[in-house]
């Protein structure tokens, strides 16, 4: 028996409401053929494509991946990745996380023969969930290293007293061009130790 109620027949009687039953489902699938996009439809379309729901579909995923995918812009609400690193977080457009081997070379280079500091200071300072300076003592300084270990338990965020977005994860160091340590603001996602040296 069909979902319509009907079934198959020999020289029996075909009854009218049988067959206002078969035009129904006729009429059904005609309706849901026409709904339906070919492939061939999908290779040029002259329209734009939208899910029906907000944040709940997926194009691909990790074991069938889109081998290329072409664009003029992108727009992420939350984060991109590139080869299971993000690219993308909260303040900022796009920030590249680590540079391939050489090209960090380089850049590490350039900043090691820029100007030499009159005297160096290390730190080593606790960094909780709670925003914090890098220096309670205001402090002249001409740059600024701050490491993070590469076995840290979280990721560390710096930035200013109201907002701390630049990140660093386990095992990236960075140098920033500032005056004064206290104007640096450290926070993490938990209990983390950094090293800092100031060149003053």
């Amino acid at each position: 028996m069909s979902w319509l109620g009907l079934r198959h027949k020999g020289v029996e009687v075909l009854y009218p409401d049988e067959w206002n039953r078969v035009v129904d489902g006729l009429d059904l699938l005609k309706q849901y053929v026409d709904e339906k996009v070919g492939v061939v439809d999908l290779e040029n379309l002259s329209s734009d494509i939208k899910p029906s729901a907000d944040n709940k579909y997926t194009l691909g995923d990790n074991e069938r991946e889109w081998k290329a995918i072409y664009a003029h812009y992108g727009y992420f609400s939350d984060n991109a990745y590139v080869n299971g690193r993000r690219v993308l977080k909260d303040g900022d457009p796009v920030t590249v996380y680590y540079f391939e081997g050489p090209a960090k070379e380089e850049i590490d280079s350039i900043k090691t023969a820029s100007a030499q500091p009159t005297s160096l200071e290390t730190l080593v300072i606790d960094v909780g969930s709670a925003p914090t300076p890098l220096s309670t003592v205001s402090k002249l300084i001409k740059r600024l290293h701050v490491k993070v270990p590469r076995n840290s338990p979280s990721i560390v965020y710096l930035g200013a007293s109201d907002r701390q977005d630049y990140v660093l994860e386990p095992g990236d160091i960075d140098v920033l061009e500032i005056d004064d340590a206290s104007k640096v603001y450290v926070r993490s996602l938990g209990n983390a130790k950094i090293f800092i040296l100031l060149e003053r």
